[in-house]
């Protein structure tokens, strides 16, 4: 059931709003409960909001990517399923709260620790409730955004994912589905694959960047870019691997911030090696694609991954998981690959090798080559999950479903 916060005052009736309407979805918990922080969030007048008592049903994914602000009711005793409830795996993700009649630091720190951007009391008081109110407001309002520019970075230290290819072809797709101007950065600075994947000779690197006198700006930036008459720019990876010692984090930072400027999507190769640039492109990243596939390497070395980026602290989500090369007979399921690195898949890509050695050996995009329909959908699920500014409905299971099914 949903009913609307200020339903009961007259003085809003016939008034238009200034903001939309917020969705709040509220789970977990008792009845008792989520109707207690119910009466607190009707009563916050300055932003308009609808509340969705989601109780242990299984809302659509339709109703889920409506929910701007998802308040969770954690059990204390119990702190093994936080970490999965307060992540979501929607293409843009709620404003997430834990909610606890404890509040003691320990737990206000694990919830934290967890994923949730705001933890409060059950009920909450009057100004918690507004305060996250209007910061899940401001937060769902610029994610609908329809001329919102992203960087978006991608990595995966087991090597050999296909993180490259990926990019290479996220940087077609957002051209030709979103009509998007891309750029990629290829940060996999020694073997630099990004030129070879794109078929190009760059006459210029981000190498030519590395003068710590001169400032960095839109001019000289664009004039080490390699462009294309049809697909993305490229900065690219030195021509030397000896070039590669020039490439500092600061010079890293600033060519993003202008790339940031200068086109609609930044598509950032992080590469297989982490360094200070790395964690530089992290900070700055609206979106960072984990990539693995379904080996025992690959998962451990997501493992490894997700609990330093865990140590570095940023004020960011969790990485996004991708599993690239996706065989849906194997015996390494998304069920296990969940459980084990204790996030939800957010995309996958169908196994298509035909079709990725063709474009590795011809340089040719995967949207010129026949056999790779399956890639291809795969590749276009992602963009828009990632990119487009309306949310649309997809075949997998919501992350309510995967929160409260008992199947599982």
């Amino acid at each position: 059931m949903s009913t609307t916060a200020g339903q009961d005052g007259a003085d809003r009736q016939g008034r238009p709003s200034r903001r939309p309407v917020l969705r709040v979805g509220l789970a977990g918990g008792s009845q008792a409960q989520r109707a207690a922080i119910k009466d607190v969030v009707v009563r916050v007048r300055e932003v308009e909001s609808e509340i969705v008592d989601l109780g242990d049903e299984q809302p659509n994914s339709a109703v889920d990517s409506k929910i701007g602000l998802l308040g969770l009711v954690l059990d204390p005793t119990d702190h093994a399923p936080w970490k999965l409830a307060l992540q979501s795996g929607n293409g843009t993700s709620p404003f997430t709260i834990a909610l606890c009649a404890d509040r003691s630091a320990e737990l206000i720190e694990l919830a934290l620790r967890a994923g949730a951007d705001d933890v409060l009391s059950i009920p909450p008081t009057y100004e918690d409730a507004l305060r996250v109110l209007l910061r899940a407001s401001e937060a769902r309002r610029r994610a609908d955004s329809p001329d919102q520019k992203k960087i978006c970075s991608l990595v995966s230290v087991s090597g050999g994912r296909g993180t490259s290819s990926l990019t290479v072809c996220l940087g077609f797709a957002t051209q030709q589905l979103l009509a998007k101007q891309a750029v990629l950065v290829d940060l996999d600075l020694q073997p630099a694959p990004l030129s070879v994947l794109l078929d190009v000779e760059p006459e210029h690197t981000i190498a030519d960047l590395a003068d710590p006198t001169s400032p960095i700006d839109s001019i000289r930036l664009e004039s080490v870019l390699t462009k294309r008459e049809a697909g993305p720019s490229l900065l690219a990876a030195p021509k030397l691997i000896e070039q590669t010692e020039l490439v500092s984090a600061t010079t890293v930072e600033a060519a993003i911030r202008v790339l940031h400027d200068l086109f609609d999507v930044v598509l950032v190769d992080c590469g297989s090696h982490l360094n200070e640039s790395s964690v530089v492109v992290f900070e700055h990243s609206d979106h960072l694609l984990y990539v693995l596939d379904q080996s025992i390497s690959a998962v451990r070395a997501a493992q490894r991954f997700l609990k330093l980026y865990e140590s570095l602290e940023l004020k960011k989500g969790p990485p996004l998981l991708i599993v690239n090369q996706y065989r849906p007979r194997d015996v390494v399921t998304l069920d296990r690959l969940e459980t084990a690195l204790h996030l939800p898949i957010f995309a996958t890509v169908p196994e298509d090798r035909a079709a990725f050695h063709q474009m590795q050996t011809t340089g040719t995009n995967l949207w010129n080559i026949s056999s790779g329909a399956s890639a291809r959908r795969g590749i276009e699920s992602l963009t828009r999950k990632l990119f487009s500014s309306v949310t649309e409905d997809t075949s997998k299971p919501s992350v309510f479903s995967r929160l409260f099914s008992t199947s599982r």
